[in-house]
């Protein structure tokens, strides 16, 4: 057996009533000999002949087809287990009543549950439809006599019998049934292990021929999938191992994706590795610093870990094939983060749609964490689910940002502990969100502060501004990059107490430089009016509007906002720009609609007194 199914065979010997819930509806469950057991109800019956009970009743909802409109009737099953023919162990209700809920709890209350002839194995399943948890513990009259009921059970059955309450989740019963009850043991049927997955691929894959490194890859890539998924992987690689006996890694790879995120297509595995305009080995590096101004080393990081992706070489220190393709912690702020997060994701999956960021400044408190999975059951906007499980789900090829993750709570950490750990999530509703083949990014202005997440001023001395007097440009660099590091390794070590957090991030600690020396401001400054005239083209083009300027705008810009670009970064920058030439060109557009020009050429320029103006071009 495996070790859950060892626990669940001690603890039916050793307490009278079990709670079982998690992973209850699963088609099989693997044991240590690699022969599935088809079922949970099986599994009982299993375990209860090893222990040397006499029977099992079953009570639980089926549809009596004999119904008009398949009514749900409840029922009895009752089954020998010590029967010397197990082949001729009746499968029909034995009983052949169809008995009321209430009937049946105070029978076995009083009559059943006391027979002392037969050891018994009772099993209410659905037990969280019957009675279900209501958070402000305010029941109907009738659930609340069934509860109360159940708790009887609970609380009479005598030793040498057995109380199983199914339910998928321990959050959907009341609390009653195993509050300060010594008798209840609640235990959860977890989700295929990798040891057992292991196994299952083994005994039905070796005689065909599939090397163990294939089998192991097999085994570790299908974390957090149901055993029927597993069946049906199965099939699909016997009949694309018919086609193609020498099955690559990454045909394996599609396989386990239809059924892991629902997509086959893999975009890494399409990453061009030579050639223009982006080939990871000999372009890549260059079609980010056209488009990320001023941050080569920034984007010398993210390339190497792109290319270990790429190779498939993530994770080989722990073995986990199911982390996210890759991890980065940035800042400070206003250098180019998120621009650099959004080109990342046109890069690997062609499209900025695939970049998606949460503020965590808005998840400050604890309570928001339901924001982020999705509300408990009972709570308002359960039926939604959570934004974060929401957008990996819809598109689970993406960039995610954390933006400003100091400002989260504390509790969010553990989210990301997990996400960082496993690769995937579940959200409110019990569903599983994987995030293995996304990007993760936290970024943080750790390094800017002067007082810490605690309120407390920080130090003068490991303050950022302690560095501005080096006058040597690359020493400054260099400086600055060490106390960000320090600054975030200080975070996680000492004011929240996370280090096993960092240890996830690893090494992936980058150091945005500042925007400071002409060549890169000004280079910025271009790259601002390029977006802008680009984006007035794209919007205006139906009305034949085009938008220029020359040299001498940049230069302008430069001398009017260095100084702030140096300190505060080219966020502020952008907003100047906008709203200068906005405002210049909105006069031009109005007077051209005025006099019914129908298209206009705009251009921008310094006139002789030195001014930004707008003119029309013939």
């Amino acid at each position: 057996m495996a070790v859950w199914q060892e626990n669940l065979k001690r603890l039916l010997n050793q307490k009278e009533v079990l709670i079982l819930h998690g992973n209850i509806r699963d088609t099989a469950y693997i044991p240590a000999d690699g022969q599935p057991i088809p079922g949970l109800s099986d599994l009982i019956r299993k375990i209860g002949r090893e222990l040397e009970f006499d029977q099992v009743v079953f009570w639980g909802v089926y549809f009596d087809k004999d119904q008009k409109g398949m009514a749900p009737m409840w029922s009895l099953e009752r089954i020998e287990l010590l029967n010397p023919d197990p082949a001729s162990e009746p499968k029909s209700r034995s009983t052949g009543a169809q008995e009321r809920d209430l009937t049946v709890l105070h029978r076995w209350l009083k009559e059943d549950i006391r027979d002392l002839d037969k050891k018994t194995i009772f099993v209410i399943n659905y037990i969280d439809k019957m009675t279900p948890y209501s958070p402000r513990g305010i029941y109907p009259k009738d659930t609340a006599l069934l509860i109360t009921l159940v708790q009887k059970l609970i609380e009479n059955i005598p030793g040498n019998n057995r109380l199983i309450l199914v339910a998928l989740q321990d959050t959907m019963i009341p609390l009653e049934y195993y509050t300060n009850s010594p008798k209840v043991a609640v235990m959860e049927i977890p989700m295929p292990k990798r040891d057992e997955r292991a196994i299952y691929f083994s005994q039905n894959l070796s005689a065909q021929g599939v090397s163990r490194d294939k089998i192991d890859l097999l085994a570790n890539i299908t974390d957090g999938l149901y055993m029927r998924d597993m069946e049906n992987i199965l099939k699909d690689v016997l009949v694309a191992k018919e086609t193609n006996p020498d099955l690559s890694y990454s045909a394996l790879k599609r396989i386990v994706n239809r059924y892991r995120i629902g997509w086959e297509d893999d975009p890494w595995a399409r990453l061009p590795l030579e050639g223009p305009p982006k080939g990871l080995i000999d372009s890549a590096e260059a079609w980010f610093k056209e488009r990320v101004i001023g941050q080569d080393h920034a984007v010398f990081e993210v390339v190497k870990a792109i290319k270990k992706a790429r190779a498939g070489v993530v994770g080989l220190a722990s073995g986990q094939e199911t982390k996210p393709k890759a991890t980065f912690f940035a800042g400070p702020t206003g250098v180019g983060k998120t621009f650099l997060a959004k080109k990342l994701a046109e890069y690997l999956f062609d499209t900025e749609e695939a970049f998606v960021r949460f503020d965590m400044s808005e998840f400050k408190e604890e309570h928001t964490i339901s924001k982020l999975i999705g509300s408990p059951p009972g709570y308002v906007g359960y039926e939604k689910g959570g934004e974060l499980t929401n957008a990996l789900k819809t598109r689970p090829f993406s960039v995610v940002l954390f933006d400003e993750i100091e400002k989260s709570h504390p509790r969010i950490m553990d989210i990301f502990l997990q996400i960082l750990d496993d690769g995937r999530l579940t959200d409110s509703r019990g569903q599983t969100v994987f995030f293995t083949e996304s990007v993760i990014i936290f970024t943080s202005n750790i390094g800017t502060r002067t007082t810490n997440s605690h309120g407390r001023p920080v130090p003068e001395k490991t303050r950022l501004s302690r560095l501005e007097a080096i006058t040597d440009p690359l020493e400054r660099k260099k400086q600055i990059r060490k106390h960000f590091v320090d600054a975030v390794r200080n975070f996680f070590v000492y004011e929240i107490s996370r280090p096993e957090l960092l240890n996830r991030i690893g090494s992936h600690i980058i150091a945005f430089g500042y925007l400071d020396g002409p060549d890169v401001q000004k280079s910025l400054i271009r790259s601002k009016l390029d977006d802008i005239a680009l984006n007035f083209r794209d919007k205006f083009s139906h009305l034949g509007y085009s938008l220029d300027y020359d040299e001498q705008v940049a230069d302008y810009f430069y001398r009017k906002h260095e100084e702030s670009i140096a300190r505060l970064g080219g966020r502020g920058l952008v907003n100047a720009i906008d709203d200068e030439i906005g405002h210049l060109l909105a006069n031009q557009m109005l007077f051209v609609e005025k006099y019914g020009i129908e298209k206009a050429n705009f251009f921008l320029t310094i006139n002789q007194k030195g001014k930004l103006v707008c003119a029309q071009m013939k």
